[in-house]
């Protein structure tokens, strides 16, 4: 039979423990706020406007007819390195001529987004590589939100004259 200290002693030990669990989860959830470890933060539409950037940059790399339908506008006007104006159909057309899908590489750097309320300006650079395609671009892709769902509305490629690419 326990003595009345051996009693007292167990009993401020098991409130010792008490404490120490609740000062340690206390201590847990403060710096989860202050540092904002518990989830990563909600994606912007900056991030989610990055994202098609990479959709739409792989799916002209594949010549993806089924994503150019998703990612673009039906009303797109596109402007071409030669100058070309070109609407959707028109463009989707050309893509069996492409050097971009025989490409052996088919990147995009330098990328900005801007904002402006249901409309995203995405300037950037393009760089292809491989034997006969090689050349790099800026670019200016205007992607506009409606019905929710954002679609590339216009796009406006410029040759960078040192990197003319060999067609």
């Amino acid at each position: 039979m326990k003595s009345d200290r051996a009693r007292k002693i167990s009993r401020a030990m098991a409130r010792f423990r008490h404490l120490m669990a609740a000062g340690a989860t206390a201590f847990a959830l403060l710096w989860v706020t202050a540092t904002g470890a518990a989830a990563p933060a909600a994606a912007g539409p900056e991030d989610q406007i990055l994202r098609l950037e990479d959709r739409w940059r792989l799916a002209q790399k594949a010549n993806d007819a089924e994503a150019f339908m998703t990612l673009l506008s039906p009303d797109l006007t596109f402007i071409g390195t030669s100058g070309s104006l070109r609407d959707r159909s028109d463009y989707m057309a050309s893509r069996s001529g492409s050097w971009i899908p025989r490409a052996e590489t088919y990147e995009y750097s330098e990328l900005r987004v801007r904002m402006f309320g249901d409309v995203a300006i995405v300037t950037g650079r393009e760089v292809t590589t491989g034997v006969g395609v090689s050349g790099a671009g800026r670019f200016t892709h205007v992607w506009a939100a409606r019905s929710g769902e954002w679609r590339l509305v216009a796009i406006q490629r410029t040759e960078i004259a040192d990197a003319t690419p060999v067609r």
